[in-house]
């Protein structure tokens, strides 16, 4: 039998091998496709969540198909086996035929299971996980399954009644300790779970870093906001962790609950995005210098300081002025700020009142407050200002938007990443009209496609591109525009 390196395959990742390796499949509920050319003898596997018919999934599929067949060499037929386990194998079956998947061997269960795939011989080797006595609960059904991580009785009482209230909700567990965390969540298979900062034994960042592999299941942080926390709650976005939430008090109940519980329910339907295994990243090849004399807005929410983080650690020095509105709370602005300027070979900063907008310079909207563009007798200058919410948001992407629109029209660029809600999209096609160019974050890299589908809807992005190629895109305009 083919021995050779061990490799761990986990939800929406793919690997293709060119020597003798064993794919290691944990699979709770979705689709796994595993493939060989016994005349190369190179393989690969492909794990999916259930619904793998939608555009973004199917590209993903088709692309780890085109490595395969790279890998194999013209005329060294691929052959596939199928597993599918808690989900409608029909469709995963009609998925594969329209794909020209040659399928040879398929396998259906209702468990979840452990599956071992030889990638040269094509051999698979299939078990139900140990301790697995209940089927895996169906994601349609209407009730999401919480698991409530922290270390006071308070909190977890309060996050458990108030998502409890909500029909859609169902607590099922709750943990004081990471030792009691790591074994509810292999039992519970939850559908999402809220994580505290800070508790014994370990701090949530080092907790979800140790089961995100295993279990990517979606999780929102538990945060006191304090400069402390913020920058552990960053490093918690950057490993996985959906978005984050207050600690709420017994006092703002009422007004936090109704967040908590959208929160919450809109991280149980995304999809995890594990930390890459290299930070590692290179700066596009520019020919000349780039237009500095165009101001470029950007707005972004849910997923938006893991995708902002990408974005900027991709971008040169000598960049034109920036300005960012993400729905952030106060206190968590200034050290996302901080954090993108260790990173960015240009200086980043949390924006204040007055400050001037100037080449090399990214300003990042306070929590709290609003932001718009002004003139001043160098240029342009930003006002931080204490106003009504907008889209419910503080800061609003709109307030940012329309300001730009009305005071530098074709001389700027739109850009609006993933979020929940519609903030940004209406203020984006007011700069679309005005004749700025425009960009929206496309469905599959966004953890939340809300904003930028909204902003499409409308007619108001000028492209739609993944979140890896946006960079690429803003730098090739700035630096053919004259």
């Amino acid at each position: 039998m083919s021995t050779g390196k061990v490799i761990k395959l986990t939800s929406l990742s793919g690997v293709v091998c060119d020597e003798p390796s064993v794919v290691q499949v944990l699979l709770a509920k979705g689709v796994a496709l595993c493939g060989w050319s016994a005349a190369a003898g190179t393989g690969g596997a492909l794990q999916l969540p259930e619904s793998i018919e939608n555009s973004g999934m199917m590209k993903l599929v088709r692309d780890w198909l085109l490595k395969m067949s790279a890998a194999a060499g013209p005329g060294n037929g691929l052959e596939f086996k199928l597993i599918c386990v808690g989900c409608d194998l029909e469709k995963a079956r009609s998925v594969c035929q329209l794909l020209q998947i040659k399928l040879v061997g398929e396998l259906s269960e209702k468990l979840p299971v452990e599956a071992y795939f030889y990638t040269d011989i094509g051999r698979l080797r299939v078990a139900e996980i140990e301790n697995s006595s209940k089927p895996v609960p169906d994601s349609s059904s209407k009730k999401k399954r919480v698991l409530v991580v922290d270390d006071s009785k308070t909190i977890r009482q309060l996050l458990t009644r108030i998502l409890n209230s909500d029909p859609q909700l169902e607590v099922v567990g709750a943990a004081e300790l990471p030792s009691q965390a790591k074994r509810l969540i292999a039992e519970l298979r939850p559908d999402v779970i809220t994580l505290d900062i800070n508790m014994p034994e370990m701090d949530g960042v080092t907790l979800l870093k140790q089961y995100i592999t295993d279990y990517p299941i979606p999780t929102v942080m538990i945060s006191a906001i304090s400069m402390e926390e913020g920058n552990l709650v960053l490093q918690a976005m950057e490993y996985g962790a959906v978005d984050y939430i207050q600690k709420p008090s017994f006092e703002e109940i009422d007004r936090m609950a109704p967040l908590i519980i959208e929160k919450v329910k809109i991280a149980a339907s995304v999809r995890v995005r594990l930390k890459q295994a290299s930070s590692h990243v290179k700066s596009p090849a520019i020919s000349g210098k780039l237009n500095q004399k165009v101001i470029v807005a950007i707005g972004s929410s849910t997923g938006g300081t893991e995708a902002l983080r990408v974005f900027f650690t991709k971008l040169p020095a000598g960049i034109p002025p920036m300005i960012v509105v993400q729905h952030i709370p106060p206190v968590f602005s200034k050290a996302f700020a901080n954090r993108l300027a260790e990173l960015c070979a240009f200086e980043v900063k949390e924006a204040e009142d007055g400050d001037l907008v100037q080449p090399d310079r990214v300003l990042i909207a306070p929590g709290g407050m609003q932001l718009k563009l002004v003139t001043c007798s160098s240029g342009y200058k930003v006002s931080v200002f204490d106003g009504a919410a907008v889209n419910r948001h503080k800061p609003s992407v709109d307030v940012l938007f329309d300001s730009v629109s009305e005071l530098i029209g074709k001389n700027a660029i739109g850009i609006i990443m993933t979020g929940m809600g519609k903030d940004g999209a209406a203020g984006l096609l007011k700069m679309r009209k005005a004749g700025a160019r425009t960009i929206a974050q496309d469905e599959h890299s966004c953890v939340v496609f809300g904003m930028p589908k909204e902003a499409i809807k409308l007619g108001a992005a000028e492209v739609i591109e993944p979140l890896e190629e946006i960079s690429t895109v803003l730098t090739k305009w700035l630096a053919t525009e004259k």
